[in-house]
């Protein structure tokens, strides 16, 4: 839901520039002012039934119910923006037209990416596309991102395409898929390589962040061994993961202000209860921005387990942190044997690896 009104905006960014244009159609030929009109109508449409959308899935209940709602809203445009495009491929309001429907249907076709392949992986207005793929990455425009990391001439455009081809890969590492960490080594390599000096803004390079996805990829992975961490606890005296090998380590990396690790609190102080007497180690490290955040909150909240505080940098920068909590789940030989776990599955893991232990 949260990618897909980013979309709207973003898709209604693209549509303005086409629709400001209608004097200018004025001296066009019949068939492109029609054209220029029915683009006009599906766009003024689909704005008057964003905010239905937006309200519908305020009062909706369920999951299921919010996932209705958003593929009816794909099958009322869908076939007409279809229509639309497969009248004229090459036609330049063909390529605007794709490129709204991309970012502001929910569940784009996959025709409509097919169809920017094939027809304008060239183009220089692709750019901003591929930019917006970098963080919203689909995997169904694996093909047009290919297409334009190999044709287009613009390096912008090149460069966005490489890092999006390189998360699309990440996301199935996430999953299991042991072949596309090699992939996302080599596209997020390639970044630093060719296209590294590429500005995002606000004094960030694009090959700033593909350093630390890449670091993560190759030292970070399950079966990796962890990278030794070194920080500072509650009394300001240095830290580091070495000193806990010989047992199963849990690194929680998180903030108190972040929602779902409180949530987790209530658990994780079952399980240290439940694993007091075994070589285990809960460190939570903290990356609020100052240490008496987390202090003051651990006077109120009984977390009675290893704290370190590391605010934005040491391991949320150098191990690339994207999100909180980061897990991390360490075997007693240092090696890394899950990822991002929590509840029942995290114990369970714990319990799985103080079992190999003995």
């Amino acid at each position: 839901m949260r990618r897909w009104m980013s979309g709207i905006i973003a898709a209604s960014i693209v549509a303005l520039p086409l629709m400001a244009q209608d004097k200018e159609k004025d001296k066009a030929s019949d068939k492109t002012k029609v054209r220029a009109e029915k683009f006009k109508t599906i766009i003024e449409e689909y704005k008057k039934a964003v905010p239905n959308v937006r309200t519908a899935l305020q009062n909706a209940k369920t999951d299921k119910e919010r996932e209705e709602i958003l593929e009816k809203l794909t099958k009322d445009f869908s076939p007409r923006i279809l229509k639309f495009v497969e009248a004229d491929l090459k036609d330049e309001q063909s390529l605007e037209m794709l490129m709204f429907a991309v970012q502001a249907l929910p569940k784009a076709d996959g025709k409509f990416y097919d169809a920017l392949a094939d027809n304008w992986a060239d183009n220089a207005k692709i750019k901003q596309l591929c930019r917006r793929m970098m963080f919203q990455p689909q995997a169904q425009a694996t093909k047009l991102l290919q297409k334009v990391l190999k044709e287009n001439k613009d390096t912008d455009a090149q460069g966005f395409s490489c890092y999006a081809l390189a998360k699309i890969a990440a996301e199935k590492v996430g999953e299991g898929d042991k072949k596309a960490e090699a992939e996302a080594e080599k596209y997020y390599a390639r970044v630093v390589k060719e296209f590294a000096d590429i500005s995002l803004g606000r004094d960030t390079k694009l090959g700033d962040l593909a350093k630390g996805s890449l670091f993560e990829i190759r030292n970070l992975s399950i079966g990796k061994k962890a990278p030794n961490v070194e920080s500072k606890n509650l009394d300001d005296k240095k830290v580091q993961l070495s000193d806990y090998k010989g047992k199963v380590v849990v690194l929680d990396i998180w903030a108190t202000w972040c929602g779902p690790c409180r949530a987790m609190i209530p658990h994780e102080r079952e399980m240290v209860e439940k694993m007091k007497e075994k070589p285990f180690a809960l460190i939570s490290i903290s990356a609020d921005d100052e240490k008496k955040t987390l202090t003051d909150f651990l006077e109120k909240e009984k977390m009675p387990w290893t704290h370190w505080w590391t605010g934005a940098n040491g391991i949320v920068k150098d191990w690339n942190v994207q999100f909180f909590p980061t897990i991390y789940v360490i075997d007693a030989e240092g090696v890394i044997r899950f990822k991002n776990i929590r509840g029942k599955e995290l114990e369970e893991a714990v319990v799985k690896l103080l079992a190999e232990k003995k």
